[in-house]
């Protein structure tokens, strides 16, 4: 079985056209999406609609569940990110606010287990962003493979059989794919993986729309790694009258900058 997984489309239709498309192309039969379809973006009703007539498996995101007003009043007070979720609200049906809202937090099948921020609680969502991070979570789980979203930044971690955790790829997944691009590895029969397979509709380190093929027969796992369009994402962004936050705009700038 060959599956796409998915996260962090945040109401990006376009971009999450592109990587269905590729996904497609290399004959991927199952989609799983790891959340975040809304949140940021120019268009959540556009990219939910594509989420629910694509995926098998839908996980509910932070932005997701601020959407639907699942996260803390506090919470979302203190978070100026979770603004535009609010806007959100008022575009979403009640059906689709109720679809999101029902999502679950994780799903395992088989071998490996997905997730939106991190394993040992997942309603926290909490980062894995370094290899104790990593450890944390292997900790948490049986699954020799384990997939998961939220940094917006692809990352593979390797423990091995005597439990140590390394990283890799770190220097390949920080660099921007100027053309369509794989990072593939075969799964050690030895070791367990995590695997942050990036955003696909809103990037930041790396740049670049990103998203993980597993093929479960021959135990590989690919990063897909697709050239993302900032210039139209902007003016996406500004002809839909989405205010973009200064910290935003900077990512932006750089991003056309290269």
């Amino acid at each position: 079985m060959k599956y796409a997984i998915m996260s962090d489309v945040h109401a990006n239709p376009a971009a999450l056209e592109t990587a269905l498309f590729d996904a497609r192309r290399r004959k991927c039969q199952r989609f799983i999406m790891l959340g975040d379809t809304t949140g940021y973006g120019y268009d959540p009703v556009g990219a939910l609609n594509l989420v629910k007539q694509n995926f098998d498996v839908v996980l509910i995101g932070n932005h997701d569940s601020a959407c639907v007003g699942k996260e803390p009043p506090l919470q979302m007070m203190m978070n100026p990110n979770y603004d535009l979720d609010l806007s959100a609200r008022d575009l979403l049906s009640a059906d689709s606010r109720a679809y999101l809202a029902s999502r679950e937090y994780l799903f395992a099948e088989d071998s490996f287990a997905c997730v939106h921020a991190d394993f040992p609680a997942p309603q926290a969502w909490r980062y894995i962003m370094t290899e104790v991070d990593a450890t944390i979570n292997f900790s948490s789980r049986s699954e020799k493979l384990l997939f998961c979203g939220h940094t917006h930044h692809a990352a593979v971690w390797e423990q091995n059989a005597k439990g140590s955790v390394k990283e890799h790829f770190e220097k390949r997944l920080s660099k921007p794919a100027i053309a369509a691009e794989s990072i593939s590895f075969k799964v050690n029969n030895n070791s367990r993986y995590i695997v942050n397979v990036g955003s696909v509709g809103y990037p930041r380190n790396d740049l670049c729309s990103t998203y993980c093929i597993y093929d479960s027969d021959l135990q590989r796992i690919t990063l897909r790694r697709l050239p993302f369009d900032f210039k139209t994402y902007i003016e996406d962004m500004e002809t839909s009258g989405v205010g973009l936050p200064p910290w935003l705009v900077a990512i932006l700038r750089a991003a056309l900058a290269l």
